[in-house]
């Protein structure tokens, strides 16, 4: 029973950490929780030798947290490179199209 229960709460984290709103800051935590427990119920199942089930509710809190943890960090990196490029004046230097006159 508790290893069913890491391997729910693991694919519950991941959903909740991408809905969130805040982006990375709270995908990446929650994707990594969601492995370790993903993991942690996958043992557990294991070692009980058929006793507890759930190994398929484990396995896919490991891969949707794998999942929200790379792709939340995929964004952090966008963020940190957009942030960088935009601050550092790079794209003052971009010639804006003037309009066409009707003249």
């Amino acid at each position: 029973m508790p290893s069913m229960v890491l391997g729910i709460v693991s694919i519950v984290l991941t959903p909740f950490g991408c809905c969130c709103g805040v982006g990375e800051v709270v995908v990446i935590p929650l994707g990594i929780v969601a492995i370790v427990l993903g993991v942690n119920a996958r043992n557990r199942v294991a070692a009980s030798q058929g006793m507890l089930g759930g190994e398929g509710k484990a396995l896919t809190g490991i891969i949707t947290g794998a999942t929200a943890a790379g792709i939340g960090l995929v964004l952090l990196v966008l963020t940190i490179l957009w942030f960088g490029v935009s601050s550092s004046g790079l794209l003052n230097g971009i010639p804006s199209p003037t309009p066409f006159s009707s003249g």
